[in-house]
């Protein structure tokens, strides 16, 4: 988890710091539950879409 976070601060660039770290770790956050809301919501769509087909 510590690298993926480290990966994700050297990708969007985001300051180090003491200061800045509680900012880092609140947009990581929500940045990682869009993202499974995001999956989930597909899944979803895409098991009516299936459901419908068959």
């Amino acid at each position: 988890m510590r690298r993926l976070y480290k990966s994700f601060k050297d990708w969007l660039y985001l300051p180090d710091g003491n200061t800045a770290e509680l900012y880092n770790l609140t947009l990581f956050v929500i940045l990682a539950l869009s993202a499974i809301v995001g999956v989930v919501s597909f899944t979803r769509t895409l098991g009516i879409f299936l459901a419908l087909i068959k």
